[in-house]
């Protein structure tokens, strides 16, 4: 995952207030239980010392934010000096509320949050409509796109069709004629609902199609969207259109099929990462790890969402590179600060431009760390 979106987080000298926190509106009273959460934060966050405007500000985006109306759903708000640096939709509410007030922002559940989603396409079609709706890999209030494509029935074949037919064509070959210009009809209406898809998957970079509906249309969709025209994979999973539960089902299966892809990706990256261990070209661990940060060797920094008993490092105030277990080991001992570990290890990939994955055990959280690197060691 790309960290380039956390860097504006960054840009504040003076410490930072982060937020994390259940901002779920799925009860009639979920504005008051977001109200009292923030409460409960607002107080942890002036005990820290946080000055005023900065929790006033961090107040306002919690009641204005743009997390989704319906869902459960967080919010990570990131303040600095009365200025709101970021206001982030977390697709899963966190398990935990936390805040925190430390010369960097904490970013771990962030990013963590972020790499468990990813852009798709979701097509509900059968062999006459179909909608095509686009995600980004971020939550937002609507989807990035929605296309509704509606192509020919039967009805529209003279001899297919009967009455009010427009006369599109005609089958004197009897049934078997009837049959195979069906079939041609369905291929044509699927090669516009593949016009509407490619274009979804451009528009929001998607990394996975997932589709529900009339078996024979997804197979003629398949067709449309071969090797040759579409390399992003596909999901086929219940539900489609007719109706609401269809619907619904299709909404829960993508959800499902979102999940499953997400696991499988790490499962991959998980193999390559191990055989990269073996030919010296990643590290495994806190202690190996922190050197390849400072020198801005690492290509993939790699770090578990478990954070119960995470450690405290040392980190610098002018080279938001370096990272230590010791205040010794940086530029200037005496300017040093302490920092939980994910915090400062973070800060030093994205200053480096390194890219993030969460480091998962076949989809099971872990508190574990580790890199592939841009060069073998030494």
């Amino acid at each position: 995952m790309d960290m380039g979106f956390l860097r504006p987080l960054y840009e504040s000298g003076a410490p930072v207030a982060s937020v994390h926190m259940d901002t779920s509106r799925d009860t009639t009273d979920a504005d008051k239980k977001i109200e009292l959460r923030w409460r409960h934060l607002r107080e942890e966050l002036a005990a820290l010392g946080t000055d005023e405007t900065t929790l006033d500000v961090l107040e306002q985006a919690v009641g204005e934010g743009s997390s989704r109306s319906y869902g459960d759903h967080g919010q990570a708000l990131f303040a600095s000096e009365g200025n709101l640096l970021g206001a982030h939709t977390l697709s899963e509410a966190p398990v935990q509320d936390r805040a925190s007030y430390l010369p960097i922002p904490d970013v771990l559940p962030l990013a963590v949050d972020r790499g468990r989603r990813l852009p798709y396409v979701l097509v509900a079609l059968d062999r006459v409509n179909a909608k095509v709706t686009a995600y980004a890999s971020h939550p937002t209030a609507e989807p990035v796109l929605e296309a509704d494509s509606t192509g020919e029935s039967l009805r529209n074949i003279d001899g297919l069709g009967g009455r009010g037919g427009r006369g599109r064509r005609n089958n004197p070959g009897g049934p078997g004629a009837d049959s195979q210009a069906a079939q041609e009809l369905w291929r044509e209406n699927t090669a516009k609902v593949a016009e509407h898809v490619r274009s979804a998957v451009r528009k929001v970079g998607a990394e996975l199609i997932i589709v529900g509906g009339d078996e024979e249309a997804i197979a003629y969709l398949r067709d449309n969207l071969g090797p040759r025209q579409l390399t992003t994979p596909i999901r086929i999973v219940p539900g489609g259109r007719g109706g609401t539960d269809a619907e619904e089902r299709l909404h829960k299966a993508a959800e499902d099929a979102l999940r499953e892809f997400v696991v499988e990706r790490h499962d991959a990256f998980l193999d390559d990462y191990q055989r990269k261990l073996a030919h010296d070209q990643a590290v495994r661990g806190t202690t190996p790890l922190l050197p390849m940060l400072s020198e801005a060797r690492v290509e993939t920094l790699l770090l578990g969402a478990e954070r119960d008993g995470e450690p405290e490092l040392w980190g610098s105030f002018t080279e938001p590179l370096l990272v230590d277990t010791d205040p010794k080991g940086l530029d200037d001992p005496n300017g040093a600060f302490r920092a939980p570990a994910s915090a400062l290890m973070l800060r030093s990939a994205v200053m480096a431009d390194a890219a993030f994955t969460e480091l998962l055990d076949h989809g099971r959280t872990s508190a574990e760390s580790g890199a592939t690197l841009r060069f073998p060691k030494q």
